[in-house]
């Protein structure tokens, strides 16, 4: 079996399990960026039931952005996992000047093995979409948390 299809049945086995305990967050709904994006007219016009009803969709996408959030991880986690296989592999074939810089031999394993570089890319693909999730889910359940105040105000 190749990278990409081991990694995706790692996914596929945590998916499953998910589904199976039956804790799979809601799908998303288009209602969900409605309740993000209200206007300041829009919110000052809302009545208590109309906040606590937006804070609620707006937690259902915080719930939809934290699965994003640990689908990513999963991700670095097995490229990571995967990648130390590979390059502790590399390290102990003895070709290495003893001298040479770990992070130069890393490198070099990276540029020269094709699996790594590539489970490399996947790895910072994720990193990267990981960062934006991370500070996403926190501003939509910092909104849903507003949402509730003001209508425990109302």
């Amino acid at each position: 079996m190749n990278a990409a299809d081991r990694l995706k049945s790692f996914l596929e086995g945590i998916d499953g399990y998910i589904t199976a305990k039956g804790i799979t967050p809601t799908k998303f709904n288009t209602e969900f960026a409605l309740a993000e994006t209200l206007s300041l007219d829009d919110l000052e016009k809302l009545t208590q039931d109309e906040c606590f009803n937006h804070a609620y969709q707006l937690y259902q996408f915080a719930d939809h952005v934290s699965q994003e959030r640990a689908h990513c991880e999963n991700v670095i986690r097995w490229c990571e996992s995967s990648l130390m296989s590979i390059i502790s592999e590399g390290l102990n074939s003895g070709v290495w000047d003893q001298y040479a810089k770990h992070d130069v031999k890393v490198a070099t394993i990276l540029r020269s093995d094709d699996i790594a570089s590539k489970i490399n890319d996947w790895k910072l693909t994720a990193e990267g979409r990981l960062e934006s999730i991370k500070n996403r889910e926190y501003n939509i359940r910092r909104k849903a948390d507003i949402l509730i105040e003001k209508g425990k105000r109302r």
